[in-house]
């Protein structure tokens, strides 16, 4: 079945100096990942949020963070409309279609919310390192990430095609940044939700085009003084210094 690809509207990585990796703030060593995750499909329903007409796919992203969350823990959070997804997302541009930092929607996620849920600390995960990424997706529900999205991939989402490296990858232009949640893994893909629907992406182009990715410790887990084995005392000192 056809799908209809969206805009773009991630601009550029910047990781606060100071901040460190993730895995940094392990207090133990971390468990190893399991075979195999699927948080995407907990959830029935993935909106397009705004994102066919708009660049707000860091905004949509959040949002849909918040829909498998909720589906994980059984937890009720606001899940936003379209339209407080788009306006949130042009409080946060100042009024214009111009594209959000990651990183400071986190900071903001953090420091007053978006929508009434409010996460508890964020830090990077290093977009190469598999094993990390698929702890992140395990322990904490998802990774917040972003990629540089070739020319063919819109034709391969229309298509219902997975994102693969064709033969002419390296010819391929950059299109523009995208936002995306990471939901889910196995041995040969990843499982992101863009566009209002569940993409499959290849781990080789994973690591070609992702560029960022976030680790986002979840509201529900708000009242624990560890969430399964980070230093949230430490992660959030750090995050008041940037």
């Amino acid at each position: 079945m056809a799908r209809d690809a969206g805009k773009y509207g991630k601009l550029g990585p910047q990781f606060p100096v100071g901040l460190k990796q993730f895995t940094a703030y392990a207090t133990e060593q971390l468990p190893a990942p399991p075979t195999s995750v699927d948080w995407a499909t907990k959830v029935s329903n993935w909106p397009m949020d705004g994102n066919d007409q708009y660049g707000d796919c860091t905004m949509a992203a959040a949002a849909h963070l918040i829909q498998s969350w909720n589906a994980q823990t059984g937890q009720g959070d606001q899940v936003p409309t379209e339209q407080q997804v788009v306006a949130q997302y042009f409080q946060l541009s100042g009024g214009k279609d111009s594209g959000l930092v990651e990183s400071q929607v986190l900071a903001a996620w953090q420091a007053s919310g978006l929508w009434g849920n409010r996460i508890l600390a964020y830090a990077p995960v290093n977009v190469h390192a598999q094993k990390a990424i698929k702890q992140t997706i395990a322990l904490f529900g998802g990774v917040y990430a972003g990629i540089q999205v070739p020319a063919n991939a819109p034709t391969q989402f229309q298509d219902g095609l997975p994102w693969t490296l064709e033969g002419d990858w390296q010819t391929q232009p950059i299109e523009g940044g995208h936002a995306i949640p990471l939901l889910g893994y196995d041995a040969d893909w990843l499982y992101v939700v863009t566009w209002g629907a569940v993409q499959q992406v290849a781990w080789d182009w994973w690591q070609t085009y992702g560029d960022e990715a976030w680790a986002v410790l979840a509201q529900e887990y708000r009242e624990a003084g560890r969430v399964n084995g980070i230093d949230i005392a430490t992660l959030t000192a750090d995050l008041k210094q940037i």
